[in-house]
């Protein structure tokens, strides 16, 4: 039984889009002021963020085109650099996505907590609080049952969010526009660009979501061209509706209010709640609510998909990759929620957890980068397979991965990074043992035939030079 092909073009764009605007918007456009005090300069950090995240977008774009699957990235670099980096990578990428899931949830309850208080429904808010795991839990079990129900209802669902979110954001900007100050803008501005940079790093973060599609590319349809071509048209309006939200958000901020507000627990509804008129902050709030709920289903296709395409390669127990009568892993869905669930309860703390997604994050989008550098000249037999394909590819995954790189550099010096760092090495030493303790099931036909190939070149040489000797 195969996996089924019933995502297009639209739910495409839907799960890109509502996969990346979610806590990276509605929560690290304020939160990131606790780390880095960069105010209204945050926009450019959303700019110089959206650098990276362009052309790397580029580079999956080309490879998804090439080699649409399963596992994504998963596939891109196993196949095209080696397998063992392909999952070590993806190792550690599968665990910061489950966090993801986990972050995501947390904060959404944190978003309607703020929406309740721009009701004056304080004791219900207070109620939330306390129980803020135990709904966070309630929305994982939620979104597992979504996708446990087949890709067609997945679909259905994220179009149906995509919408929502579209229109409340559209709303924000409208209204919210007319009630930006400049004055605002330019009282929390900061110059200094050592902490924009530091800053992007860290909100990079907001634009991870793009690469999640990548890996249900065996239930995409036309995915050499419907995969390629939602990713890049997503990822340019999605940086364009960053700059405005963030213009919006810090251009409402009175001075009074930047110099005494709690940026570690703030939203953009809670700012907005404080400034904009009362059905305009409701609706931005219930948007924000929508917005991350978003983010958990796409979320959780994603690690499904991945951990499905290790079954299928035979490093994790083949067991994994038994779809239901829906045709989706169940056993995946289910691994990987019960780990979300461990996480919102050991890990409350929003940007907590951002930091380590990053690092995971970072280490695939530079060895994808790496994938598409070497994939013309490596496997040209695959890249002329890419229905998607430019000129100057080189230049653009070069300078893909070492952004990616440099932005690595800069999540690593931020303050409480290294613990979240040290858990990775670890988690990643993890995946290393499990790869070497399942060696022997996972030789691969792609690569076993790669291996046959160099003995076959070998016998013939030395056939070759046999024969010379006898004409001698």
């Amino acid at each position: 039984m195969e996996l089924k092909r019933e995502l297009g073009l639209k739910e495409v764009v839907a799960t890109v889009v509502t996969s990346v605007i979610g806590g990276g918007l509605f929560l690290t456009t304020v939160q990131i002021q606790d780390k880095i005090p960069v105010g209204s300069s945050v926009i450019f950090s959303y700019i110089l963020a959206a650098i990276p995240a362009i052309f790397i977008a580029l580079c999956y774009a080309v490879l998804s085109s090439a080699l649409p699957s399963s596992g994504g990235e998963y596939v891109f670099i196993s196949r095209v650099i080696d397998p063992f980096i392909g999952f070590i990578a993806t190792w550690a990428r599968w665990f910061a996505m489950i966090a993801v899931i986990a972050a995501m949830s947390v904060g959404d309850v944190t978003i309607f907590e703020n929406f309740l208080n721009i009701l004056n429904m304080q004791n219900l808010s207070s109620l939330v609080s306390v129980n803020i795991q135990f709904i966070a839990v309630f929305l994982v079990i939620i979104f597992l049952i979504v996708n446990y129900l087949g890709v067609r209802i997945y679909g259905r669902v994220q179009t149906i969010m995509f919408v929502l979110l579209m229109i409340g954001l559209s709303s924000f900007i409208l209204f919210g526009l007319p009630y930006i100050k400049l004055s605002n803008l330019s009282n929390s501005f900061n110059p200094n660009l050592s902490l924009i940079a530091r800053a992007s790093s860290l909100i990079f973060f907001s634009y991870i979501g793009f690469s999640v599609i990548n890996d249900a590319g065996d239930e995409v349809k036309n995915p050499e061209k419907i995969l390629p071509k939602g990713v890049l048209l997503s990822i340019s309006v999605i940086a364009i509706i960053y700059i405005f939200i963030a213009v919006i958000t810090y251009g409402l901020m009175s001075p009074s209010f930047y110099s005494s507000y709690d940026f570690s627990t703030g939203s953009i509804a809670d700012v907005a709640g404080n400034f904009l008129p009362f059905g305009i902050a409701v609706f931005v709030a219930f948007t924000g609510s929508v917005a991350i709920i978003s983010d958990i289903n796409p979320t959780i296709l994603s690690t499904s998909r991945l951990s499905f395409a290790w079954a299928r390669d035979k490093i994790v127990p083949q067991k994994l990759a038994e779809l239901n009568k829906y045709r989706v892993p169940k056993w995946t869905l289910f691994i990987n929620t019960i780990m979300a669930i461990a996480i919102i309860l050991l890990a409350k703390q929003f940007m907590q957890a951002v930091m380590m997604i990053n690092m995971a994050v970072l280490i695939v989008f530079m060895a994808t980068s790496l994938s598409a550098l070497v994939l013309p000249y490596k496997h040209p037999e695959i890249y002329e397979k890419a229905k998607f394909k430019f000129n100057g590819l080189w230049v653009v995954a070069l300078v893909g991965f070492l952004l990616s790189a440099l932005f690595f550099g800069y999540v690593i010096r931020l303050e409480e990074a290294m613990p979240g760092f040290l858990l990775l090495l670890a988690w990643v030493g993890i995946g290393g043992v499990v790869y070497v303790a399942t060696m022997e099931s996972h030789r691969l036909h792609w690569r076993m035939y790669r291996e046959e190939k160099k003995e076959k070149e070998l016998i013939d040489k030395e056939i070759i030079k046999k024969l010379i000797k006898g004409w001698k």
